[in-house]
């Protein structure tokens, strides 16, 4: 009777985890899906994609109290992705022709100064963000709880995820940037205003950014620091997806999502280095990632 308790316990204990992973995964997919569109669609090595997703996430706990939590969050992610456009237009624009580490180290700098503006702004401190009260309840199908918040989060990932799928493979401005990339000479002779179309692919990215850091407040809390914890851990779950697959990175964070979470069941000092050793492992026996295509920069 004992080991059917225990084993009841532990096979619920590894469903929350399970579920808990599912949720950071969906919170990587959309940071990595950003960071994917800008990296595979035009080459950018984008370091402040961590403080679009830090600004998403302030931003919603700033207004969430005076125009509720959900407009918060969409309003946070559209004015994170106008930023992005800014930033494209008067940073990275004029760095497209000079060599990928001057955008990185461009863009690692902007990092350097959104944490320590927010800093100023937000204070030291972390802070909690409650999610709406029509989420706080949950589910409890044959004893297996399914909080309300969780499952709104990854409904929402997938949502954004068909959205944008379809964005850049059924719409006119998805074959502009796509062609774009491979001849941008030759676009632009159409009459086709492909810088244009460059602003708008970072703003989307920015904009999933700030879209997962608005939606990470009521799962991980909210602290000036977050855009160091997460940056390289989004090019972790890129590399593993593989570079410019789209799918590449939704299978990649859930797949980090799920693992980093399952394990502390076992072994929890692993969950901070088995997205390392997935990528290293991955690499030695496919440099290009899961779904990655070979000669992306080239």
């Amino acid at each position: 009777m004992v080991s059917v308790l225990a084993a009841t316990s532990g096979g619920h204990q590894l469903f929350d985890l399970f579920l808990n992973g599912v949720i950071l995964g969906a919170i990587y997919v959309l940071l990595a899906l950003g960071l994917n569109v800008i990296l595979g669609l035009i080459g950018v090595i984008n370091f402040a994609h961590a403080a679009f997703y830090m600004l998403g996430a302030y931003l919603t706990y700033s207004w969430a109290s005076h125009i509720g939590f959900l407009p918060a969050v969409l309003v946070a992610a559209v004015v994170v992705g106008v930023v992005g456009m800014v930033m494209e237009i008067g940073v990275i624009r004029p760095l497209y022709k000079r060599i990928p580490e001057h955008a990185l180290l461009a863009t690692f700098g902007l990092t350097l100064v959104a944490e320590q503006a927010v800093r100023w702004h937000w204070g030291d401190y972390a802070v909690n963000l409650d999610p709406p009260s029509f989420l706080s309840g949950g589910f409890s199908p044959g004893g297996f709880t399914f909080p309300a918040y969780r499952l709104f989060v990854v409904a929402a990932t997938a949502a954004v995820v068909g959205l944008v799928w379809l964005l850049l493979n059924r719409t006119n401005l998805g074959l502009v940037i796509r062609a774009g990339v491979l001849d941008a000479e030759m676009v632009g002779a159409l009459g086709i205003n492909v810088p244009l179309a460059f602003t708008l692919t970072f703003g989307l990215g920015s904009l999933l950014a700030g879209l997962g850091g608005a939606m990470v407040g009521p799962v991980a809390g909210i602290a000036p620091d977050m855009a160091n914890s997460i940056i390289i851990l989004a090019f972790v779950v890129v590399v593993i997806g593989g570079l410019g697959s789209f799918w590449g990175s939704v299978v990649g964070g859930l797949l980090v999502g799920v693992v980093r979470s399952v394990l502390v069941y076992w072994w929890s000092p692993a969950t901070e280095l088995v997205p390392f050793l997935l990528m290293a492992g991955l690499l030695l026996v496919r440099p290009r990632g899961l779904f990655g295509a070979e000669g992306v920069f080239e």
